[in-house]
Parts: C-alpha cells; sequence; structure tokens
C-alpha cells in the first residue's frame, strides 16, 4: 500500500468513526441497556418527548422552531413534523415516528394526541415497573383498559347530522394549529364546502385529496381565497391578450409548440452561406409556426395552457384572434386543467378533435397582492384551489397545517360521521369510567389499568395549562360536572364551560389514537435490553 492510498484509508477510517460517535450521541446509548438503567433510560426519554410535544398541544399551544440536521428550520406545532425532524435516532422516538407515519396516513390528524398518551403510559408504567410490578402484567392491564376504552368510545359516540355539527370538527381542527378564531372559521367554511363539493362529484369512492385539491402559498396578505377549479400563479403569454373569458372552450398542449432549426435540417445538409438561403429557411419556418396557429385556432378554443414553451409567431396570432394562452406550465397543474374541465391533454402534433376541447365557466386573469393569478372557474367538478396569503413564510406553514388537518377531519367525517365530545371532555370521561373499571379487577393488573387512565386524563390536564387554567381547580370542576351528569369542556376562551357551544372530535381518530399509543407503549414494555451496533 502506497503513502497516498494508506493516508486516504486513513481519512476514510477517522470519518466513519466520526459518523459512528455523531450516531451515538443522538441515540443517547453508548452499551448495552437494561435492567434498572432500561427503565431509567425509558422513563427519561419519555418525559423529553412529552415536554416537547405539551406545550405545542391544543389551541393555546406554542410553536417549536426546528433546525433539522440539513439546516432547514421550521416554525410549528404540528405533532408529526416535530417528532420528525427533531434529530434524535433513540429507539423509543423511532417509534413515535412510526405512530405519527401511521396517524397521518390513516387519518391525517391526531398524531400529537397519539405521541402524549403513548409518552404518558410509558411513564406510569414505569412507576409501577419500578414498585417491582413486572412488564406483563402490565401489558395485561394495559390491554384490558384499551378494550374498555375502546368500548366506551363506541358508546359515547354518536352521528352527527346538521352541517353546523360537521362544521365543528372541521373548526376544532384548525383551531388545534393556533389560529384565531376568525381565521379558522374561514378556513373550516371553506374545507366544509370543498369536501362536501367533493363527495358530490366525485365517482370513486375514496376522496384522494391530494389529487383534487390543490393549496397556494404566498408571502403578502393576509388573505385567503378558495375556488372550484383551478387558481395558477401564472400571467398570460402576451399583455394584449384577453383577461377575462366566460364559457371558455380550452385547450391542454404538451410539449413546445414551436420548432427548432435541427428539426427542419436534421440531416445539416443546407448551408446557410448565402441571404436568399437564410431567408428560404426562416419562410419555410414561419409556415409551419403558421400551421400550429392555425391548427390551434381551428379547434375553436380561446383559453389554451400550454406545459412547454411557445413560438412567438404563435402566440402573435393567437393574441390577434383573441385567444387566452398561457405556458411553461407544470403537469401537474395542467393534469388538474384537463380533469376539472373535461379536456384531454394532447401534442400539437397530434390531430386535435373536438372532444379533446374542455369547457370553464370562466376563465380571468387578475392582480392579487403585486402578483397575477389565473383563475380557471368549473363548477360541478371536483377539483377545488385554495390560495393562502401571509405577511411571513413560517404563517404560510401554520395555515397549511391547519387546513390539511381541516382537509383531513371533514374528508375522514364523510367516510364515518360519528363524533365524541371534544376540549378534553370524552379524555376525561373515559379516565373516570376506567377508574370505576379498574375496582372490578383484582391482582396487578388492576393498578395498570388505573395508570392507564391517568395517562389518558394528562389530555385534559395538558389543555388546561395550556390555556392559562390552574389544572387542579380545572379537574375538581370536570370532575363535580361528571358526577352531576353535565357535559363540560375547557373552553377556547381560558375557562371551565358546561353547556356552552358544542366541540366535537371525530370518534374514529380518538379510536385511532388510543389504539397507535397503546400498542407502541406495548411494544416499548416488551423491550428487556437495547443492544446498540458496535
Amino acid at each position: 500500500m502506497n503513502t497516498t492510498t494508506a493516508s486516504t484509508y486513513g481519512s476514510e477510517l477517522d470519518n466513519m468513526a466520526t459518523l459512528r460517535e455523531s450516531v451515538r450521541r443522538r441515540v443517547g446509548i453508548v452499551g448495552e441497556v437494561k435492567e434498572q438503567e432500561l427503565i431509567d433510560h425509558l422513563e427519561s426519554t419519555s418525559i423529553d418527548i412529552k415536554e416537547l410535544l405539551c406545550s405545542s398541544f391544543g389551541p393555546s399551544g406554542l410553536n417549536k422552531v426546528i433546525i433539522n440536521y440539513v439546516g432547514d428550520i421550521y416554525l410549528t406545532s404540528d405533532g408529526k413534523t416535530i417528532i420528525e425532524e427533531v434529530d434524535v435516532l433513540h429507539p423509543f422516538v423511532t417509534s413515535l415516528k412510526s405512530i405519527a407515519k401511521a396517524m397521518d396516513k390513516a387519518t391525517g390528524d391526531g398524531t400529537k394526541t397519539a405521541m402524549i398518551l403513548a409518552t404518558s403510559m410509558i411513564i406510569k408504567a414505569v412507576k409501577l415497573m419500578r414498585e417491582g410490578i413486572h412488564p406483563t402484567s402490565i401489558v395485561k392491564g394495559y390491554q384490558m383498559a384499551l378494550n374498555k376504552a375502546y368500548e366506551i368510545l363506541e358508546y359515547e359516540s354518536f352521528p352527527v347530522i346538521s352541517p353546523e355539527d360537521t362544521l365543528s370538527v372541521v373548526l376544532n381542527a384548525a383551531l388545534s394549529k393556533g389560529l384565531e378564531y376568525t381565521k379558522a372559521k374561514e378556513i373550516g367554511d371553506a374545507v366544509l364546502e370543498i369536501i362536501t363539493n367533493l363527495e358530490r362529484t366525485k365517482i370513486e369512492e375514496r376522496l384522494d385529496l391530494e389529487e383534487n385539491v390543490k393549496i397556494l402559498k404566498k408571502v403578502g396578505g393576509p388573505s385567503f381565497l378558495k375556488l372550484t377549479g383551478v387558481i395558477l400563479d401564472e400571467k398570460p403569454a402576451r399583455e394584449d391578450m384577453p383577461y377575462h373569458l366566460t364559457n371558455a372552450q380550452v385547450l391542454v398542449l404538451n410539449y413546445e409548440t414551436k420548432f427548432k432549426s435541427s428539426i427542419l435540417n436534421a440531416q445539416h445538409n443546407i448551408r446557410m452561406d448565402t441571404w436568399e438561403t437564410s431567408h428560404l429557411f426562416e419562410e419555410e419556418l414561419k409556415m409551419h409556426v403558421r400551421e400550429f396557429a392555425n391548427k390551434i385556432i381551428s379547434t375553436g378554443a380561446n383559453a389554451v395552457f400550454s406545459e412547454g414553451d411557445v413560438d412567438p409567431s404563435v402566440e402573435e396570432m393567437l393574441a390577434r384572434k383573441n385567444i387566452l394562452l398561457f405556458k411553461k406550465l407544470k403537469m401537474k397543474d395542467l393534469e388538474k386543467i384537463a380533469r376539472s374541465t373535461g379536456s384531454s391533454v394532447v401534442s400539437i402534433k397530434d390531430e386535435i378533435m373536438p372532444h379533446d376541447l374542455g369547457m370553464a365557466d370562466e376563465v380571468r386573469v387578475e392582480k392579487k397582492n403585486g402578483e397575477y393569478f389565473a383563475f380557471v372557474s368549473v363548477k360541478n367538478q371536483p377539483i377545488s384551489t385554495i390560495v393562502i396569503w401571509e405577511p411571513f413564510i413560517y404563517g404560510l406553514e401554520k395555515v397549511e397545517e391547519a387546513i390539511d388537518d381541516a382537509l383531513n377531519n371533514a374528508a375522514f367525517m364523510i367516510k364515518d360521521r360519528m363524533v365524541v365530545k371534544g376540549a378534553g371532555w370524552i379524555e376525561f370521561q373515559i379516565a373516570q369510567m376506567l377508574k370505576q373499571y379498574a375496582s372490578t379487577i383484582s391482582g396487578k393488573e388492576q393498578l395498570a389499568v388505573i395508570a392507564y387512565a391517568q395517562a389518558i386524563e394528562e389530555i385534559p390536564k395538558i389543555l388546561a395549562e395550556n390555556m392559562g387554567l390552574n389544572v387542579i381547580d380545572t379537574m375538581v370542576m370536570m370532575e363535580n360536572y361528571y358526577n352531576i351528569g353535565v357535559d363540560a369542556k375547557v373552553d377556547c376562551l381560558s375557562k371551565m364551560t358546561r353547556k356552552s357551544s358544542p366541540v366535537y372530535d371525530s370518534a374514529a381518530v380518538k379510536k385511532l389514537a388510543v389504539i397507535s399509543a397503546t400498542d407502541a407503549t406495548i411494544s416499548v414494555l416488551r423491550i428487556d435490553k437495547i443492544i446498540p451496533r458496535k
């Protein structure tokens, strides 16, 4: 081995050692972890993650500024984003990430609730293990408690019929991101209208939000806009094109609508050494370009959307015929335009048939917040677009998270209209009923069921604390209301209220949150040793 090779090899070994050390620091595990050290490790990790998530829980939760390992900055209160971007590779944190992904994929909401429940269950279980209770007994008790909690959720669930009740679920999801009530209400109304329209017009059973709802984020405003159709942050190809069309005939083109010299002279056998040759070549080029323009004009379309660039001569001829043209568009936007207008995506070289054209009720171009937008409005079809303006880019992420949660809850409500009473009340009910259920159990599992109930009771406690309420007083008031059979909730107005305007949560989301949290906890409790890779 020569000196250069040895030096390179030594450098690679140093880099690998540095990488291994970096991973160990992020994991927090150096050697084997077992017995009492394992219990301490689980408790400290659970407390850290719970504290990280709790302060951002609920309508009054605070945001987190997270700088991930590549330097991206996130200002968020979203549980899935927090847990994914925190640069920790601990096995328990990895299991929480799995919960977040599963909840997000299944419901699009409830991730933070599930993770807080999981960390609370671990902390309660650790206390029992320190008192000498074997993990097997705790796991059995937790499984019994889960079965009973599911029964309680089934019993306490009821269907919503009126749009106002459905709006309550959607509004609650938007408020959970810390938005002002007026903005959350605006988002809730728009989302409910979008989902109702999507349900009415969508033929397939599955409501694909990513496919049917487009969200545009812009710095400016603040402002909010919704349209049944497609909104593009684009302006026409030329200033002299029309800016407003009604009952527009829509043509969608892919690829470029222009000729290049390499196409006309592919063999490179024409020499441009005289003015006459060059002039003939240009005339031939113009002739082909005019054919393109005439082909578009002959279709009868007066609104053309092109994926690629368009020859200036084509643009000029279209402008003379009052045809509105947009060019250099994203294929994803073209597909949405095609689906919403009923048009086909065709090439200029194809034979364009009358059925390839679509129809839009209105196409207009407007300038909003200093930027041009094209509004392609089409009624009675599933595609919708939301545009949000916020003065700062971090505010945009927050509003987008609220819209995303609201959309997912609304879509979920279409499939399952069962709800439970929210704002901490259902969790408090489950906790009280589980404590009563524990009195019917003999053996050490009874203590596990009580611990499980206490973990679920953490949800209303965290809500009260984040609202600025005294937690002990709030829990006493909730228990008093519960004992006399009166519903209550931790209100957004930072007080405990009874018989006020209802706040509902999706019953299915609550069930999945409890199931996911319990499954993750039981998986962790079954671990008796952590062995790091050497």
